[in-house]
């Protein structure tokens, strides 16, 4: 299998994407629309002059981090991973007699794609909920589709050269090229992937695991003491604007949020929400509850993470090896 797609990043982002919506309805409608979109949104450059950001004081949400992040690949990270697989990939099919065969992912659009844990507490710039209501602006991303683009079109034969099998699923077999080497029996791209990650291709970018305790420790952190009272106080404070919520998850997924563009009321709704937000700051309260959480889970799940995160070094290792 190969990959070139944004799933990866996703997947290593999904940690974030469940934010605002794992404890509701997955189904149709506007609320599953706005969780999905934040799997990519461009990476911060800083604030701009009277930008009003949400969090405490001292603490931008957008600095903060949460534990887990050390058992994932960043998005620079996997971009050169990339890179570098692509680039052992190109070596073995010109070797096996694809002398043309060249191809290799752009580099750049890491820097577009952002951990997007800025967005797990929902939103926070009072800016862009002014203007966008609950729906983060990430058309103006939408060419990131990909890191490097999408994977071009290859021929049968490449193709049989990169998988190992043919189309008739026999082995597959180097082009008639003087000096062409056997295909490996795992195709180019198979060994290339070996190579990158020490014999563990098959766990590349698979992070099911860490995402599962990260799901795990946002739901646990709807149960913190904690952060059930900065709730209680940010429904307040909503309450005292006319605007009746137990919680900013409840009022991200307002059921009369509908249409393609925010509303007046939604517009209005989520501009008091970063306010109170502000007010009692309940970001830098949510998050610190949660890197708590995660912390007593990787505890618990110290030989896993340890397996994962020794992977990650392994591509990072070999990534700047095949890059240099």
């Amino acid at each position: 299998m190969r990959l070139l797609r944004i799933a990866p990043i996703a997947a290593t982002l999904t940690v974030g994407a469940l934010a605002l919506s794992a404890c509701t309805s997955q189904d149709t409608g506007p609320s599953a629309d706005r969780a999905g979109a934040a799997s990519v949104s461009s990476k911060p450059s800083g604030k701009a002059a009277g930008e009003r950001v949400q969090g405490a004081p001292t603490r931008v949400v957008a600095e903060m981090s949460l534990p887990f992040e050390a058992y994932q690949l960043s998005p620079e990270d996997y971009e050169r991973s990339q890179q570098a697989l692509w680039k052992l990939t190109t070596a073995c099919m010109q070797d096996v007699g694809f002398t043309s065969f060249g191809f290799a992912p752009s580099a750049g659009a890491s820097e577009q794609i952002e951990a997007h844990e800025d967005l797990r507490y929902g939103t926070y710039n009072q800016q862009e909920a002014e203007r966008l209501g609950y729906r983060p602006d990430f058309g103006q991303h939408a060419r990131v589709a990909a890191v490097g683009g999408e994977e071009p079109h290859f021929t049968a034969e490449e193709e049989a050269a990169l998988d190992g099998v043919s189309p008739d699923g026999e082995p597959a077999k180097a082009r008639s090229t003087r000096g062409a080497e056997p295909v490996p029996e795992e195709g180019c791209y198979g060994q290339a992937l070996d190579e990158l990650t020490g014999g563990q291709g098959e766990t590349y970018l698979d992070d099911s695991t860490v995402e599962e305790l990260g799901g795990q420790s946002y739901e646990k952190s709807l149960e913190d003491p904690k952060v059930a009272a900065v709730f209680a106080r940010w429904s307040a404070c909503m309450a005292a604007k006319s605007l009746t919520y137990k919680s900013p998850i409840d009022a991200n997924n307002d059921p009369s949020f509908t249409g393609d563009v925010a509303g007046t009321k939604e517009k209005q709704v989520a501009t008091a929400d970063t306010q109170c937000k502000n007010s009692t700051g309940l970001v830098s309260v949510w998050h610190d509850a949660e890197a708590a959480i995660q912390r007593s889970l990787i505890s618990e799940n110290g030989t896993k993470l340890a397996k994962i995160q020794a992977l990650n070094a392994v591509i990072r290792v070999k990534s700047a090896a095949v890059l240099r």
